[in-house]
């Protein structure tokens, strides 16, 4: 007997949002995590478009960020050890990105990037 996952966790931000694959999962019925959501170790938080909608909702960058997710049906695996960034990191369920927003974060995606080269086929943690 094969079982089908009911989820599946893959790197996943807006310097790799991963279309295609969200796209794959959907259609058979799973849901995405994304590890990485926040992209950190990069420029992503200071990047123009961010900036921009981060003002436009008076929102901070990681918030920006998560809303793209949930705006895109993924769940966020942020790590967070400041108590009030982990609430800041809650209170992302009311804001809502438009359709421009959203498209504007997602065009951010680009062919190098993932982080650290991390390629779940050749890649070892340990």
């Amino acid at each position: 007997m094969r079982v089908a996952p009911v989820v599946n966790q893959i790197e996943l931000h807006p310097y790799f949002p991963q279309q295609e694959a969200i796209d794959y999962h959907r259609a058979h019925g799973i849901l995405v995590q994304a590890w990485s959501p926040l992209c950190r170790g990069n420029d992503l938080r200071e990047n123009p478009t961010i900036v921009e909608i981060r003002a436009a909702h008076g929102i901070t960058p990681a918030q920006a960020l998560l809303a793209w997710h949930v705006a895109r049906q993924v769940v966020p695996l942020p790590k967070e050890a400041s108590p009030q960034r982990q609430q800041e990191n809650l209170d992302i369920f009311g804001i809502k990105l438009t359709d421009a927003e959203v498209e504007a974060i997602t065009a951010l995606g680009r062919p190098d990037g993932r982080l650290k080269d991390q390629d779940p086929a050749v890649y070892e943690e340990f």
